[in-house]
């Protein structure tokens, strides 16, 4: 036991002494930590049913849909890959220790906690839209982020457990793959029978996901139902689910020492999976970009001087893209705009576009990946590019910005025809959310340029988060004040795609100096 708190005592010293010998990143902890706390206490301190209060039954629903999302990728991913707690620096270091292979778990789950703060920070972000639609008791806050947090546990154990068993023979992989597939596709089906019989969405996830089956069927279910009870209360279901977690999780990590004791080669895998995931986003890239690549995409860099990276760019997009800028984002957007017309309450049948907006501008806040732009600072080619870092800058980011827009325009366009809106709003409406990502992308090079290419992505992932909000919020309110004096919904959509393009003109101009020299972007 000696040996495994020597390890962590000495991790977290290191952590501690690069923070301090960059004063910059400990200011961006501390803001980050005031900002935590003031959303943790807001969760518990906004009242709920603001907007409406609808049925708890609703809400269990959606609480198990979720997860069954979360776990279904999850492991299927963990099927092809394993999962793992650890980084190649644990390789390196613990594995190569005097230490029990469940110390090196114990020390896996202790490096899981950062993991979890991610998903924290990103369930206490959807309180307020939560109590804004549902009455909540004053524990739900609390009780949210339990099963977020037995969701971060359980999940690496299943695949791990999963992994060990498939990876001995190829015939395994594929039954479980085709088990968890068929799975899929007959709650999909269950769902659209039974949409097709009630003509609603929300009675149908009710029905599909909210039965009895739904809430006690194991992990699924187990974990639903102890996020369902923020609104429902302690029940049998919550109490059931705690304990299954509970059992699991201590199970899993019993079994899996006793079961393979060298269990090292199946989280080995998984381990320079998420170091390659790492990488590309430092890089720029997608996360799913390492896992699928076109070869077959023919093209060369063209243009000159700092057109070259805007060329270059766009050839990289196609290599990740199946259609030009169509991608996996583009499949969402299709699927959010189907969702939206389901779901979309009647009282805001009058501001449909300007509702959808705000919901995808907030959703690419937070899914955003890094932009190709930060690929750039690491090739020392780009400061010797004879043109001015503006010039840079913007063609490194044009790509960018063409994908948002035709995000935004195949959004925009279905949601058109869907709420029967006019042409106008639905223009100023993609030219919006183009500028809001413009926002994004900016705000993140400008914190790039203010803290460095600090060693924490999470730190950065939080600053530009922060960042972006408040600057946002004076947009916001004057958004309100244009709809409360006019109350025209493309006058609303206006004022907040004008601010977020003055936004992005001044973060442009403040942050086009990282291209200057390479001391302003390390």
């Amino acid at each position: 036991m000696n040996a495994l708190l020597f390890v962590i005592r000495k991790n977290l010293k290191n952590i501690v002494k690069s923070t301090f010998r960059k004063p910059l990143a400990l200011i961006g902890y501390i803001i980050v930590i005031l900002f935590i706390i003031s959303i943790i206490v807001y969760s518990f301190a906004m009242p709920s049913g603001i907007v409406r209060a609808s049925s708890p039954e609703l809400f269990r629903g959606i609480m198990i849909l979720v997860f069954a999302f979360f776990y279904y990728t999850s492991l299927k991913l963990g099927i092809e890959k394993g999962s793992s707690y650890f980084r190649m620096a644990d390789v390196n270091l613990a594995f190569t220790a005097p230490l029990k292979p469940n110390q090196i778990l114990l020390y896996g789950f202790i490096n899981q906690l950062g993991g979890i703060l991610i998903l924290v920070f990103i369930a206490l972000c959807q309180m307020p839209n939560l109590k804004n639609n549902f009455i909540m008791e004053p524990y739900g806050a609390a009780v949210l982020i339990l099963a977020v947090v037995a969701y971060t546990l359980s999940y690496p154990l299943i695949s791990m457990i999963i992994y060990s068993w498939t990876s001995v023979k190829k015939e395994r992989k594929v039954l479980v793959k085709r088990i968890f597939d068929g799975a899929a596709i007959l709650v999909a089906l269950i769902f659209v029978m039974d949409l097709a019989r009630t003509r609603n969405f929300s009675k149908s996830l009710i029905d599909v996901f909210g039965s009895p089956v739904a809430v006690y069927f194991p992990v699924i279910g187990w974990t639903g139902s102890i996020a369902s009870s923020a609104v429902e209360g302690f029940d049998t279901a919550f109490y059931v689910g705690t304990a299954g977690m509970l059992t699991l999780i201590t199970g899993l990590s019993m079994l899996l020492y006793n079961m393979n004791h060298d269990y090292y080669e199946d989280v080995l895998e998984a381990t320079e999976y998420a170091e390659q995931v790492i990488k590309a986003k430092r890089e720029g890239k997608n996360a799913y970009v390492i896992q699928k690549t076109r070869k077959n995409v023919h093209g060369s860099v063209s243009g000159q001087g700092a057109r070259a990276l805007f060329s270059k760019s766009m050839l990289e997009q196609r290599k990740a893209s199946s259609v030009l800028f169509f991608d996996r984002m583009s499949v969402s957007v299709v699927l959010t705009a189907i969702i939206l017309k389901l779901v979309m309450p009647s009282e805001t049948k009058d501001f449909s576009l300007l509702t959808v907006l705000c919901i995808s501008v907030y959703m690419l806040l937070l899914i955003q990946s890094q932009a190709r732009w930060a690929e750039e600072l690491e090739k020392p080619f780009v400061f010797l590019i004879p043109a001015s870092p503006y010039q840079k800058l913007f063609y490194a980011t044009l790509a960018d910005h063409l994908k948002n827009m035709l995000d935004g325009a195949l959004l925009f366009i279905l949601c058109g025809i869907f709420f029967r809106e006019d042409a106008m709003s639905v223009v100023m409406s993609i030219l919006s959310y183009t500028a809001f990502g413009a926002v994004f992308i900016y705000a993140e090079v400008l914190t790039r340029r203010i803290f460095g290419n600090i060693h924490s992505r999470r730190l950065m992932l939080f600053v530009k988060i922060i960042f972006s909000l408040v600057l946002l919020l004076p947009g916001i309110i004057a958004a309100a004040i244009v709809g409360a004096l006019i109350g025209t919904q493309f006058m609303i959509i206006g004022a907040l795609g004008a601010w977020a393009f003055i936004l992005a003109v001044t973060l442009f101009i403040f942050s086009g100096a990282i291209f200057n020299n390479i001391e302003a972007s390390s």
